[in-house]
Formats: structure tokens, C-alpha cells, sequence
């Protein structure tokens, strides 16, 4: 088993020595953005001897806090989640909200532990309601041996948001965070007690109000020769994103700001990444410092994967932090940078590494869900699932996952709370293609089971079979069933999509669709549903009977999802009928080598 206590080699986490970003004889190597593609947003990355540990925001998305390891800063393997039991935080259950649930989270380590903060947020409550702000404290000492065993949380106080450790040289700990309240947004800071999540030092106190762009927040403290070093997001996580920085002798301040903020924008350029912003530093073992950041494809226009997370060179050399060069944030997909060599540090931790299952991120699958198997780690479910209505390779349909819709669909924009029945996995690529085996035999008025792309409750694409009785495909408009029974089956193409007002509409390219299957109602549908972004602006929806080459093209949509899965509901009631998915396929379309 790997040992995570730290070597004579290390330094703390949060203190990070000085020298130069290259050092002589070191070579520039290539690499690709995003280093961690599809739905990842603000990065947070520590490195304990030769291994990197990054996690990410996941909203309303379960398992919560994705967490990716990585040797050469290249290549990023999840191997688990922070919050992977709903027990460890149940109140997720309750967040309905699109921006609701898990916010940002920051990882750290110290004397051989692993910290990880992060918020749970409740958008039905107005900002000024410290309930609305749930800040927890998770450890671990062990993340690659046992990459779920996160602890229960400890829920501490910050009247806001996106909260951050560091560690001084004395042994006090201090908690960074965004306060919330528009009136006068800023960056606070208390001493902590990591046992019990209690303030030493009272309420918190002002650290700075950045530079004056909107929403103050993503805070990181570091200490480099004698210096403390405040990092924080500005600007909002639009097109004025931006990183910017401010210095003081004392943790308490005052903070000086850097007169050549912002340090990391793409703002007011038209270059293909965009929002640039909500950042994290931290060093290899050759002495070379890095920046994550998230970042969206603004040049497709559409944000096809959300927010994701890049990577950029920094160089530390000088009493400020350069990153990139100087160069607008990040100017191309194609970047180079000083990339460790994949060198041990501590014996046995290279293997560990090596043998801890996981999934690489960007990469393509064909999963079986082969029996005594479970579901791959980078599967996500909307809020907290009903496990009753999932299985694997149940008696009679090996290699196979049946899902049994409940009454909840992938809608429910009336506040309700409740789980739908649905899993996925994140899109990766600008284009690509997902096809999955459906065996259902849905036999009451609402039942529904199918293909989606997901991007929140009022923002989905459903390629589903559906029974319908005669009377509800009259009221909804629908053709009637073509077999002279009172119900029928259908394959469906839903298009749910939001206008800025999140009020719910159709994008003008989307083409929902309805079509009666003509089929037995006493045996099951077998079909084979499929997905393709052919470019960075649409979805193309389209379906088979199963083993058969022939496409029958039902529909189009707009392409703004992040996460593409199956689904099963009963449209408001709860499904009898479970339907049975197979050879789930995940194909990305590369555009150039090396790309993710």
C-alpha cells in the first residue's frame, strides 16, 4: 500500500518554495487542453511526492467531488469521489435549483492527511440566508489505497462559499472563503479547528475585495519566502472571468494588490477558450509551478462540455507569479510546458498508481455491466439515486442494467423534490458518438425509457420508448397508434431547453419527434438508440432495431449538454416495468493527435 507520509523531499502544501518555473536543461514538452475535458469545473490540484491529486465542482451531480490522480500532468485518472455515500451528505437530496448542490471544492494535504472543502448550496434561499451555505470539511489518508473513503463531514461556518485551507508555519490553520452577500462581496478568512470545524479567532475578517470585478471568490492562500500570497476568481464565470492576486507579510494583511492584475484572463479576446479563471497553483518535483484553471469553448459558441479544466506553465521566479508566459490565458488547445518525468519519490508509489482502477478522463468505453460488477467510477446520478431501482445483471438479462423509472422524470422544474432514474457519464469531446441495446416492455399510460443527453433539469435531449394509451396521445398532440389497441408504443424524441430566463423553450434547431412502433404490446421493444454531435453545434438522434445497420434518423437538437445517459420514468407515477439497457458505447471524435 502506498504511504502518503510526506518525505523530507516535500513541502507543505500550501507553502510553496521558491525557484525558477524551467530550470536549466529541462525541455518543453506538448500537451493538450483541457487536461481534464467534459463537465469539470474549478479545479483544485496538490501534488504529495510524484503524484498529483486534483478534484472538481459536481453540483447536483452524485457521486460528488470527482477526484483524479495523475503522474505526468498529462494523462488524469478519476479514481473515486469525495462524497460517495448519501449518508455522507444527505441534504443533496433536497437541492432542485440548476446551480444548486456541491460547489467548489479545495483539496490540500498535511502531516499525511488529505483535506478536501467544499459547499453545499440550496438556491431556493436567498443569498443573505447563512442556511443557504452548508461549508464541509472531508478527510483521507489514504486517497489512492481507499479513493472513497472519505470521511463523514465536519460542517463548519463561513457565511459564503468556495472555502480553502492553509496551513502557516506555526501550525495554525486559517479557512478562506467568498462571502456572499452582493451588498459588499469579499474574501474572509478565520483561524479553524480542524476537529470540530469551530472558529479560533471569532467571525471571520476581511482579506480583500479583489480588484472590483463581480463575485469575489475561488480563494487560495500560499507563502513563498516570507510572503502570503492570495489567489482569487473575479469578474463572474462568464466571458469576464479572470484570476488576480494580491501579497502581505501577514496572514492577517494588509493585502497589497498586483498592479499587473488580472494575472489570467482570455477576456475581451476572441480566442477559442474562454472564461478563463477560478484557479489553483502548485509545484512538481523539479521546482516547476502550474496553474489549473476552468475554462469553456467559447468558440463553438454552444459551451458543448460546461466548464472544464486547463492547465497552464507558471513561472514563480520573480516576487509575482507569471503564468502562461503572459500571454492571454490560454491561447491555443496545443501547449507546452516543462512536464515531470514520471519518477517515484517515495518506493512503491509509481506502482500504486499504476494498479488503482479508475478512469482515464477523455477516454472512450464499451461497458457490459458484466455480472458482479458495479458502476464504472465516473458514472454520475442526478442528486441522491434510489439503489432499489438499479441492477446489474439481474436474474434473467445478464450483461445488462435495468433501470426502474420512478415518478420523477428528468424535467421536474415544480420544485418537488425527488430522484429520478437516470445515469450517465460526462461528454468529453466536441464530437462524438453514444449508442446503447434497450430491451423494454413498458406496459402503463407514461412509461419511458431511453438515451439522453443531460445538461440540467430544464436542459435535456430524451431519445426514448414510450407507452402511451390512445387518449394521452390525443391530448399531447401525438399520431395515433397505428395496431387498433388503446396503448400503444412509441419511439420519442424529447427536446427540453431553457432561454436565458431559465423559463423553458424550444431552441430553434431542435426537432422533437414522435413515432408509433407498430409492435406487439405483450413482447418487449428491442432497440438500439444513438447520439452524434457531427459538429460543435448539434446533436443528431437516431435509432435501430437491434443488430441491424439500418438508421432510422428521428430527430436534431441544440448541442449544450454535459453528460450523456440513460433514463427510465413513469412520467408521474411510479414505473412497473423495468427497462433493460446493454453495450452501453462512448465514441469521441478526435481533431487532431493527442487531443481529449
Amino acid at each position: 500500500m502506498l504511504r502518503l507520509a510526506l518525505s523530507a523531499l516535500v513541502y507543505s502544501v500550501c507553502t510553496i518554495a521558491g525557484s525558477t518555473s524551467v530550470l536549466p536543461g529541462q525541455a518543453l514538452k506538448s500537451y493538450i487542453n483541457p487536461v481534464i475535458p467534459g463537465f469539470s469545473p474549478d479545479p483544485s490540484c496538490t501534488r504529495v511526492n510524484g503524484t498529483f491529486y486534483c478534484v472538481n465542482s459536481s453540483f447536483n451531480a452524485f457521486p460528488g467531488n470527482p477526484l483524479y490522480v495523475s503522474r505526468d500532468l498529462q494523462h488524469f485518472k478519476q479514481i473515486g469521489n469525495v462524497i460517495s455515500r448519501p449518508e455522507q451528505l444527505p441534504g443533496l437530496a433536497n437541492t432542485n435549483g440548476s446551480t444548486s448542490g456541491v460547489w467548489a471544492a479545495s483539496i490540500r494535504e498535511h502531516g499525511g492527511m488529505f483535506y478536501v472543502t467544499t459547499t453545499l448550496v440550496y438556491d431556493n434561499m436567498p443569498q443573505q440566508n447563512l442556511s443557504r451555505w452548508d461549508n464541509i470539511l472531508f478527510t483521507n489518508p489514504d486517497p489512492i489505497g481507499n479513493p472513497n473513503g472519505w470521511s463523514d463531514p465536519i460542517h463548519f461556518y463561513f457565511p459564503g462559499y468556495d472555502t480553502s485551507l492553509f496551513w502557516d508555519d506555526d501550525g495554525k490553520v486559517w479557512v478562506q472563503g467568498s462571502h456572499a452577500w452582493q451588498i459588499y462581496p469579499q474574501i474572509q478568512q478565520y483561524q479553524i479547528d480542524l476537529s470540530n470545524g469551530q472558529s479560533l479567532t471569532g467571525d471571520p475578517i476581511m482579506m480583500w475585495n479583489g480588484t472590483g470585478g463581480l463575485a469575489p471568490e475561488g480563494p487560495h492562500v500560499y507563502k513563498k519566502e516570507g510572503w502570503y500570497y492570495l489567489l482569487i476568481a473575479e469578474g463572474g464565470t462568464g466571458l469576464n472571468h479572470m484570476g488576480t492576486m494580491a501579497r502581505a507579510q501577514n496572514i492577517t494583511g494588509p493585502w497589497e494588490s498586483y498592479e499587473h492584475n488580472p494575472v489570467l484572463t482570455n477576456a475581451n479576446t476572441s480566442l477559442y477558450l474562454q472564461t478563463v479563471g477560478h484557479t489553483d497553483i502548485f509545484n512538481d518535483t523539479a521546482g516547476n509551478y502550474w496553474a489549473v484553471a476552468l475554462s469553456t469553448r467559447n468558440g463553438t459558441k454552444n459551451f458543448p462540455m460546461g466548464r472544464e479544466t486547463v492547465m497552464v506553465p507558471v513561472d514563480w521566479s520573480g516576487d509575482w507569479p507569471v503564468f502562461n508566459g503572459a500571454t492571454p490565458g490560454h491561447a491555443y488547445i496545443q501547449m507546452q510546458g516543462p512536464l515531470p518525468a514520471v519518477e517515484s519519490a517515495v518506493e512503491g508509489e509509481s506502482l500504486a498508481y499504476e494498479q488503482s482502477t479508475g478512469h482515464l478522463a477523455g477516454a472512450d468505453e464499451w461497458e457490459l455491466f458484466a455480472p458482479g460488477s458495479t458502476l464504472p467510477v465516473h458514472y454520475l446520478y442526478l442528486r441522491l439515486p434510489d439503489t432499489s431501482k438499479y441492477a446489474i445483471s439481474p436474474e434473467g438479462h445478464p450483461y445488462s442494467l435495468s433501470l426502474l423509472g420512478s415518478w420523477r422524470n428528468l424535467t421536474g422544474t415544480d420544485g418537488r423534490t425527488g430522484n429520478p432514474t437516470f445515469v450517465g457519464r460526462r461528454q468529453t469531446q466536441v464530437r462524438f458518438e453514444s449508442q446503447v441495446d434497450i430491451e423494454f416492455a413498458p406496459q402503463l399510460d407514461g412509461e419511458e425509457a431511453g438515451l439522453t443527453v443531460f445538461l440540467q433539469q430544464a436542459a435535456h435531449f430524451d431519445l426514448g420508448v414510450v407507452s402511451l394509451s390512445a387518449s394521452s396521445a390525443s391530448q399531447q398532440g401525438y399520431p395515433p397508434p397505428g395496431n387498433g389497441t388503446d396503448m400503444s408504443r412509441y419511439i420519442r424524441l424529447r427536446t427540453i431547453t431553457v432561454n436565458s430566463t431559465h423559463q423553458g423553450t424550444v431552441d430553434p434547431i431542435s426537432t422533437p419527434m414522435i413515432l408509433p412502433l407498430n409492435l406487439s404490446t405483450t413482447e418487449p421493444v428491442k432497440l438500439t438508440l444513438r447520439v452524434q454531435a457531427p459538429n460543435e453545434s448539434s446533436y443528431l438522434f437516431s435509432w435501430s432495431e437491434t443488430s441491424s445497420n439500418a438508421w432510422n434518423v428521428i430527430g436534431s437538437g441544440d448541442a449544450t449538454q454535459t453528460i450523456v445517459g440513460m433514463f427510465a420514468s413513469g412520467n408521474g407515477i411510479n414505473s412497473t416495468t423495468p427497462a433493460y439497457f446493454s453495450n452501453f458505447i462512448y465514441s469521441g471524435w478526435r481533431d487532431f493527435p493527442g487531443q481529449p
